[in-house]
């Protein structure tokens, strides 16, 4: 299409140019590396391109889901809290409990937000920042399950944790995060009870939330892999507030681990996602008595 660059030669025999086979080799030579290099040239066009409109996708994305889910609870807490003046003293309570409702929705909303854009800037060749030590399956899982009350209200979550499972090694409060965001997703979508199962095989970690509601959308089966996009929802119409980043902030955190997670429909109903980590072998525990009887003397 246009000049790409020069190409320079020094023939150890310039006699050598004279040769009309000679000239023509080098000049479809020189052709051909002004092909490549425009194909280059080209392929970065096209790459930037395809950036372009994913970016302005998911700015659109991210100015959809601020314009409707982030202003509804905050129209809702201004409401709210114009009425709590007039309301009368027996309502009141009840108002209070309305405007915590929304301000935990709320808080929900941007913390997957801000989550999300802290996992984006910390990745580094795919791998967000983790502080991994020895933690206890039972542990993270209790803490998550408290941590997600307010969003599970009432709903039964139950527990299948072998008590003699090993510790895993794992960033706990990314962990617990990548949990929490998976039992509220279970209380918004699915229906009790709520199953939180862990076990382990010679290598890996397995973790399994399991709800018992109606199971997958129709319009994500065979495709459950774009659940975990950015901005992604199973029903996108659904009047169930959330922007679509709590399954994505999930899938950041495993594949950071070395893991995967997946979604599928639970054979008795209901939708299950399955998180696997890599593990290994837990260093042994200390002998407490050699430790209490003090160092032997030389």
């Amino acid at each position: 299409m246009r000049v790409r660059g020069v190409l320079a030669l020094e023939p150890s025999n310039p006699r050598w140019l004279l040769i009309p086979e000679q000239a023509q080799q080098l000049d479809t030579q020189a052709r051909q590396i002004a092909i490549a290099l425009e194909r280059v040239h080209y392929v970065d066009i096209a790459q930037k391109a395809v950036l372009d409109v994913e970016s302005e996708r998911l700015r659109n994305a991210l100015l959809g889901a601020v314009s409707h889910d982030v202003r509804t609870p905050l129209t809702a807490l201004i409401t709210l809290a114009e009425s709590l003046r007039s309301a009368p003293p027996h309502e009141r309570e009840s108002v209070a409990q309305a405007i915590v409702h929304q301000a935990h929705q709320l808080n929900a909303l941007v913390s997957n937000l801000l989550d999300m854009a802290r996992l984006e800037s910390d990745v580094s060749g795919q791998s967000v920042s983790l502080r991994r030590d020895w933690q206890s399956v039972e542990e993270v899982v209790g803490a998550s399950i408290r941590a997600a009350q307010a969003a599970l209200g009432g709903t039964t979550v139950r527990t299948d944790i072998p008590a003699d499972l090993p510790l895993v090694e794992f960033d706990a409060v990314l962990i617990e995060r990548v949990l929490v965001n998976l039992l509220e997703n279970a209380a918004k979508y699915g229906a009790p009870p709520i199953v939180v199962k862990a076990s382990t095989t010679e290598s890996s970690l397995v973790l399994e939330v399991t709800d018992h509601g109606a199971g997958l959308p129709l319009s994500v089966r065979g495709k459950e892999h774009t659940l975990f996009e950015k901005f992604t929802r199973g029903q996108a119409e659904s009047a169930t507030p959330g922007v679509g980043l709590g399954l994505a902030i999930c899938k950041a955190v495993v594949h950071a681990h070395g893991g995967t997670i997946s979604a599928a429909s639970a054979s008795g109903g209901g939708a299950q996602f399955t998180i696997t980590i890599p593990r290994r072998e837990p260093p042994p525990e200390p002998d407490f008595e050699d430790m209490e009887r003090g160092p032997v003397a030389p």
